[in-house]
């Protein structure tokens, strides 16, 4: 059997949830997407926050870490 007949055979058994996993990744193996991602150990964490959840955070970490108090050194 060729590679691709043993894939297919194999995705034959597999639930749906997890044919969609498998198809996402393929998707990305061909943007060439996976070393990258690979690479980074927050990769998991990649869009878990909309754009307005990113920006409060960005807004309390500024306002709390971004001040130097002069008088407490």
């Amino acid at each position: 059997m060729t590679t691709k007949e043993l894939i297919l055979q194999e995705l034959e058994q597999v639930p749906e949830a997890t044919l969609r996993t498998v198809l996402d990744f393929l998707r990305s193996l061909k943007q060439g997407r996976t070393e990258s991602r690979a690479e980074s150990p927050f990769a998991q964490f990649s869009g878990i926050l909309s754009d307005e959840e990113a920006e409060d955070i960005q807004a309390m970490v500024a306002e709390e870490f971004e001040q130097v108090d002069l008088n407490a050194w």
